[in-house]
């Protein structure tokens, strides 16, 4: 049970509603944004129609102002503007749902003169306009406006989206327009495309150019021109109708890696594998520069296609490249019983032999083949990277029961390497692994060609004689 002496709301509310309001007088003293926000809240209990108005005041004043907003001012403007639209769609929205659509389109409105002025560096700002754009979709069907009243405003939105901050208002939307308006709203876009943009105004006086450019060079956003805001809707709306030729006529090259990736994608999922196929070895990548995703989507498309072989294969060849076990996974179970067991091994003995040993380790000890990485740590400590702490030391835990060996091997190279970097901190990490050391020892019964415990010891001494920290820690 919280003590009445918790902040929370039930321990506020025992304060009674005269003291509360001596309260928020004096917390509200010398704070424009708490006592702009006690007005309007006192505004929305005498009617929604005056607090609609308040916000419209104020969201005007917001879009009418030049001033560049630091970073000293920001927090204090975010706070505002998410209290503005708190307020329309808490308050406003649900007493006078078209009311509120006005307030939210003007507050998607202003958004490009905002995000221009503000150094907006975390990208909270632009989340907020976005937030914005998923909330004009909800109250656009509470307002049950008909689609030719509403496809203007939304036109309007997204020619002038300038940061990306309205590409959620197709996908809300999507409800409310349905098949046919959706195609209306592509309709209007295309003709507004069609139309040459007009030249930006001359900045204000109020910022110097050094100034605004200081302000975009530390913002989140990037504006983008009006041909790729638009080229994004209209790419939106394909995919709300599920028009996948729509979609890939919007693309500039369908042989850019990135742009590839994308149409195939929408290719498989409305069952065009062998076009997806085409698309994705259409790419002027290099193999080697093509990244997992375009791997991932050339298996699934031949799998769809019915080349089984061929998507096996590939499966194979990439777990062996990466060793990414999903794709082996993925290749066992579609073998026949039996013969999956023979591949299992070959596939794992062949992994062991990988470039990369730390990959191999992790593989072996994640699959788990621990007799396998075993047997590689012993082969190939030489390979292994010291300075991954936490992965060599949990698959030492691993191996300990089993495999001491291996263990001890893996818990040396730890600490050879703590103490070869000088890396202090961790002196005590690299004294317990030497515990561990010690304790695994007896259990030892053959070192093989790796060196005995007392001799690594001794060595280990003579070389880092100086570390005297660590040598009191392994001391104690």
């Amino acid at each position: 049970m919280a003590s009445k002496t918790t902040l929370n709301a039930t321990n506020l509310e025992a304060l009674g509603a005269e003291r509360l309001a001596a309260l928020l007088m004096e917390i509200s003293t010398g704070d424009a944004n708490a006592k702009r926000r006690l007005r309007m809240e006192l505004a929305g209990q005498d009617s929604p129609d005056k607090l609609a108005a308040e916000i419209r005041k104020r969201l005007t004043t917001i879009a009418a102002a030049e001033t560049m907003i630091g970073w000293r001012t920001l927090k204090t403007f975010r706070a505002d503007l998410h209290s503005q639209r708190r307020l329309i769609v808490e308050q406003v929205a649900p007493a006078a749902p078209a009311e509120a659509l006005s307030l939210i389109g003007q507050f998607l409105r202003m958004s490009n003169a905002v995000l221009e002025r503000a150094s907006d560096n975390s990208g909270e700002m632009l989340a907020l306009f976005a937030q914005a754009a998923v909330d004009f979709g909800a109250i656009a069907a509470s307002a049950q406006i008909a689609p030719p009243t509403l496809i203007p405003q939304v036109v309007e939105l997204l020619i002038h989206n300038g940061y990306g901050q309205a590409d959620p208002l197709v996908a809300g939307l999507v409800p409310t327009l349905g098949d046919d308006g959706l195609v209306a709203l592509r309709g209007q876009l295309e003709t507004a495309a069609a139309i040459p943009e007009k030249a930006a105004a001359p900045k204000s006086r109020r910022m110097s150019k050094w100034r605004r450019n200081r302000t975009l060079e530390y913002s989140f956003a990037r504006r983008r021109s009006r041909a790729d805001s638009l080229r994004v809707a209209l790419e939106a709306i394909a995919d709300a109708l599920g028009d996948v030729d729509a979609f890939i006529a919007l693309q500039p090259s369908r042989r850019t890696l990135a742009t590839a990736l994308r149409i195939a994608e929408r290719q498989l999922s409305a069952n065009r594998a062998e076009d997806a196929l085409a698309t994705l070895d259409g790419v002027t990548e290099r193999p080697r520069d093509r990244p997992p995703e375009w791997t991932r989507l050339r298996v699934e498309a031949l799998q769809v296609a019915g080349h089984s072989e061929e998507a096996q294969a590939l499966r194979l060849d990439t777990f062996l490249a990466t060793l990414d076990a999903t794709y082996l996974r993925e290749h066992l179970k579609r073998l026949p019983d039996f013969d999956d067991i023979e591949a299992e091994d070959e596939a794992l003995d062949r992994a062991m032999s990988h470039p990369d040993a730390g990959r191999a380790l992790d593989l072996l000890i994640a699959w788990p083949s621990l007799e396998r990485a075993a047997r590689l740590i012993i082969e190939r400590i030489r390979n292994l990277n010291g300075d991954d702490e936490a992965g060599l030391t949990a698959a030492a835990d691993r191996l300990a029961a089993r495999y001491p060996l291996a263990a001890t091997l893996l818990l040396r190279k730890v600490v050879e390497s703590i103490l070869f970097n000088a890396h202090s901190d961790r002196y005590k990490a690299a004294a317990a692994a030497v515990w561990e050391i010690e304790r695994l020892d007896p259990h030892i019964e053959d070192y093989g060609a790796s060196t005995p415990h007392a001799e690594w010891l001794g060595g280990l001494r003579k070389t880092y004689r100086h570390r005297v920290e660590f040598w009191r820690a392994v001391d104690e």
